[in-house]
């Protein structure tokens, strides 16, 4: 296979990524009605820092039209937030350029392929982290988690679940939840007489206030052994519009490498992106966590501060069930 030839397996590799990227993130924020907003940003350093006022409590209240006296003033905050960048790479992968001589076949092929499954995993990679940051940052706020874990999930726990937004449940736009968890509440929903249940479409359904159920096996929804003696727990997040944001910093770039010191020709290639993670009414704590954070460093609680006053103004709510 001549030189030029690995440069077209390299352009089709690059190209079947991005575009197959594009698709999905289209789909996927159509899906989740914008609460997991996935876009293209291109976030400079470490950290993207943006800011809101802060809340002032008690702000408007009565008024002695015979009274006198000065007021007390209170100072208008401004609060600041920070979304983290997150790096992301493939595993090195290695081939031989004369087994598709060898079988008569297009190296393309194999480039398109590769590309292909590079999409996927991202989209995948950065789906985890985003649970896993807004599992985590909730798991913090007892006043937004609801322990359901003397049962399975149902449409009654996501209900409790909701109303800890109270007069604010209807910010709920989607549920994000495991595989068990959508099928047990959808077992139980076929006994229910009020027919809350579209099964037209497998992966995606909705409650009764018509908000999406999203089934994905993210490792973030479930904990083995968490309830003891062998006992898993699975987690239904609640997220408002807006809630997780993921910005692709479009930087992915596809490499390849060609060792000729081997019996048969060896190529290794792979890939490499960053995107940005933040989560609305919280910050990333740039001291806690750092720059360029792991996998278990974005699942730490401590590593994401709650800014907003209000717990209602926060990502989302957790149900934790059988």
């Amino acid at each position: 296979m001549a030189l030029s030839n690995m440069a077209v397996f390299n352009s089709f590799m690059y190209d079947s990524a991005t575009e197959t990227i594009k698709q999905q993130v289209d789909i996927f924020n159509s899906a989740t009605r914008g609460a997991i907003s996935l876009t293209s940003g291109q976030n400079v350093g470490d950290y993207d820092f943006d800011t809101m006022f802060k809340q002032i409590s008690g702000l408007v209240g009565n008024r002695d039209a015979y009274g006198s006296g000065a007021l007390t003033p209170v100072d208008l905050e401004k609060l600041q937030r920070a979304s983290v960048k997150v790096a992301g790479q493939t595993k090195l992968v290695r081939y031989e350029p004369q087994q598709f001589d060898w079988i008569d076949r297009n190296a393309e092929e194999a480039g398109v392929a590769f590309g292909v499954q590079v999409a996927q995993g991202m989209m995948q990679y950065m789906l985890n982290s985003a649970l896993a940051a807004a599992g985590a940052a909730v798991s913090g706020v007892a006043a937004l988690n609801h322990d359901g874990t003397a049962a399975v999930a149902t449409l009654g726990s996501l209900n409790t679940g909701a109303s800890k937004f109270g007069d604010r449940a209807g910010d709920i736009v989607a549920w994000v939840m495991h595989s068990k968890s959508l099928h047990d509440i959808y077992g139980n929903a076929l006994t229910n007489s009020e027919r809350l249940f579209d099964f037209g479409g497998v992966r995606v359904i909705q409650d009764g206030f018509g908000r999406p159920l999203i089934m994905t096996d993210s490792p973030a929804l479930f904990l083995v052994d968490g309830g003891g003696g062998g006992i898993d727990w699975y987690y239904q997040l609640g997220v408002v519009a807006g809630g997780i944001l993921l910005e692709d910093n479009q930087t992915y770039r596809a490499y390849a490498d060609q060792d000729i010191a081997q019996e048969n020709v060896q190529n290794t290639m792979k890939a490499e992106f960053d995107f940005n993670l933040g989560l609305k009414g919280y910050t990333w704590d740039t001291t806690n966590g750092g720059k360029s954070p792991d996998d278990a460093t974005i699942a730490t609680q401590t590593n994401w501060d709650q800014t907003a006053t209000d717990v209602k103004d926060t990502a989302l709510v957790r149900i934790t069930t059988l």
